[in-house]
């Protein structure tokens, strides 16, 4: 079959080209930082969903963009810093008070305005000449318009508020021999935020036996009653939001590391999302229960939260996902040995993402320790020493009433 003979279009040039693309880096850039730190502030569950899902997205496809522009000048400033124009936006963005605030800014103008960049980027390029840009933008604007329909009603109710406007994001001046534009971090959190109808305690789900949690095949006790399973994958699914929180919050407040942290703290988070989603749509189509049904404690969320982040790798990577692998393989043949596939096939899914999870603490906390793995693996020793047998550590079964007996277990796997 022969090709198709037509004019080739004028097209941008590479340098042109190159603008484009340094500042969808800079905005999707910040849009990923920011969406990591204002995560764990989101209460509702299917918004902090969203905000998982898409930042996700914006991460790979700043990876893409970066390529792109290694294929278009190489070496070269590019991506430089971004622009007065660009930098007045971020800084507004970055300026936001609530995490509504941040979502109607990020949402009801950043993204709209990388969709209309992209979309006349798309209708002058050559898509010969140019079809890696082609390729990319036309995944980049299918993923952009999906987020914003996704945010529909908080898009409307900021865009009546009125702003500045920006013509043409992709053409805005950038500034090559600047210094690469600082990502502001926000301030530590305190405990983070759920539906306005769960109930949070010091205590969390008494219901919750440390049985349940702990690794000895002698003492281990798998839930197969409809109750337990009702209050154990309520509790389940508040430790997957836990564990997407701190990843996000580790990404946030560690802007230095290497790109690729990022994006693998990016892919868990949107893990551990989809597994609270799959919890979320079990309970009230098999177990006859629903998000909110019973407290919850973010006593585990603040026992890990309050180590740097070579120690939260080391407890929560390397300690919290590789033991969690052990029970998720053991729920999964004892359910299926009694007849429940449907509910044993969650396990399967959570034990194949674990791997990628502990490999992440691996990969990660040697690097912060000059690459020295063995270094690495004494330190998760160490640390080790200070939890109980369900990973919980000993120190809060005196000092926090209550999770001694289960309490802080609903934040466990």
């Amino acid at each position: 079959m022969a090709l198709p003979v037509e004019e080739l279009r004028r097209g941008y040039d590479v340098d042109e080209n190159a603008n484009r693309f340094s500042n969808y880096f800079h905005l999707l850039r910040e849009l990923v930082h920011l969406s990591c730190g204002w995560l764990p502030l989101v209460g509702d569950f299917e918004l902090k969903y969203r905000l998982g899902d898409h930042l996700h997205d914006d991460a790979r496809s700043i990876s893409k963009v970066r390529r792109r522009l290694y294929e278009l000048r190489h070496p070269s400033e590019y991506p430089g810093a971004p622009g007065e124009e660009l930098t007045v936006l971020l800084d507004r963005m970055n300026a936001a008070g609530s995490a509504d605030e941040y979502v109607a800014m990020a949402y009801g103008e950043a993204k709209p305005l990388l969709i209309e960049a992209i979309r006349m980027h798309l209708d002058r390029l050559d898509p010969v000449s140019d079809e890696p840009s082609l390729r990319l933008l036309s995944q980049l604007l299918a993923r952009q318009e999906r987020h914003v329909e996704e945010f529909a009603v908080l898009s409307s109710q900021f865009s009546e508020r009125g702003t500045e406007r920006i013509e043409d994001l992709g053409a805005l001046p950038i500034r090559l021999k600047a210094e690469p534009r600082p990502l502001r971090v926000m301030s530590p959190l305190d405990v983070p935020a759920r539906d306005d109808f769960v109930e949070v305690t010091e205590e969390g789900d008494p219901f919750l036996a440390d049985e349940l949690y702990v690794n000895d095949p002698e003492l281990n006790h798998v839930p197969i009653e409809p109750e337990e399973q009702r209050h154990f994958f309520h509790g389940l699914m508040d430790a997957e939001l836990t564990a997407a929180e701190l990843m996000a919050r580790n990404s946030h407040e560690y802007p230095q590391m290497p790109w690729d942290f990022h994006v693998d703290m990016a892919r868990q988070t949107w893990d551990e999302l989809r597994h609270a989603k799959v919890h979320y749509m079990l309970m009230p189509t098999e177990l006859g229960c629903r998000w909110g049904d019973y407290p919850v404690t973010f006593s585990y969320f603040k026992s890990i939260y309050a180590h740097d982040l070579l120690g939260r790798l080391a407890l929560f990577n390397s300690t919290s996902e590789q033991k969690a692998m052990w029970r998720h393989s053991r729920r999964r043949e004892v359910l299926t040995e009694r007849g429940q596939e449907k509910v044993a096939m969650v396990f399967d899914y959570l034990l194949a993402d674990e791997v990628p999870h502990v490999h992440n603490g691996a990969r990660w906390g040697a690097h912060l320790l000059d690459g020295d793995e063995a270094a690495y693996r004494r330190m998760v020793r160490e640390l080790r020493e200070g939890l109980d047998e369900t990973g919980a550590p000993r120190a809060q079964a005196v000092e926090e009433p209550g999770v001694g007996a289960g309490g802080s277990t609903t934040s466990r796997r």
